[in-house]
């Protein structure tokens, strides 16, 4: 039944083609070689090795009147192939989609790998956090935030969950030019009050 002609022939009939209703020829004979051993030819259709044994048969149509007893081994099939195919349908769906979403989001996201905005170090999410906190802008932590401890326990899922798509590589990015920039203004505020301490003006 897995013969390549039938096979072609199953193939072509699933398409649409023509029933089956001719009686097929009788093999031809077998061919020897010179010392008398039986001639061999090789396996177009290459068989894999890889340990899956499943088998998997189904009736399919074959024209209109007719139907043909399909079926799909193991070893027709790579080893990724055989090893979703083993599994049943509502098990390998989930993994193949995810999988594709994935690797859909990691194409398209390529280009940002390593990048490290400003805007996203852990001074300047902490500072937009409180800003709005303080200004009252976030509708998620807008009224979740608003007398949790009177609540009970309840635990801030803006601390939690990523902030920005750049999370993985920057979580110890921190902003040094901010920090020796408020190092300096301090300073220099500083030096003003101790220069206005000594003419008697502060």
């Amino acid at each position: 039944m897995r013969a390549g002609g039938l096979i072609q022939l199953q193939q072509r009939n699933r398409i649409g083609g023509p029933p089956v209703f001719m009686q097929f020829p009788p093999p031809p004979p077998k061919e020897y070689l010179a010392d008398g051993t039986p001639k061999t030819y090789p396996l177009h259709q290459p068989v894999f090795d890889h340990g899956y044994t499943w088998e998997h048969w189904y009736m399919t149509n074959a024209g209109v009147f007719h139907t043909v007893y399909y079926g799909e081994f193991a070893k027709d099939f790579p080893w990724r192939w055989g090893f979703l195919a083993e599994k049943p349908f509502w098990v390998g769906a989930p993994i193949v989609v995810l999988g594709v979403l994935c690797l859909g989001h990691i194409i398209q996201t390529m280009g940002q790998i390593g990048v490290k905005p400003k805007r996203y170090t852990p001074e300047w999410v902490e500072a937009t956090k409180e800003r709005e906190r303080a200004e009252n802008t976030n509708p998620v932590t807008r009224y979740l935030d608003r007398r949790r401890a009177e609540r009970g326990p309840y635990y801030l899922m803006s601390n939690v969950l990523p902030y920005h798509p750049h999370f993985l590589w920057m979580r110890n990015s921190h902003d040094y030019e901010a920090a020796e920039a408020l190092a300096a203004r301090r300073e220099k505020d500083r030096e003003l009050a101790a220069q206005l301490e000594a003419e008697g003006k502060y």
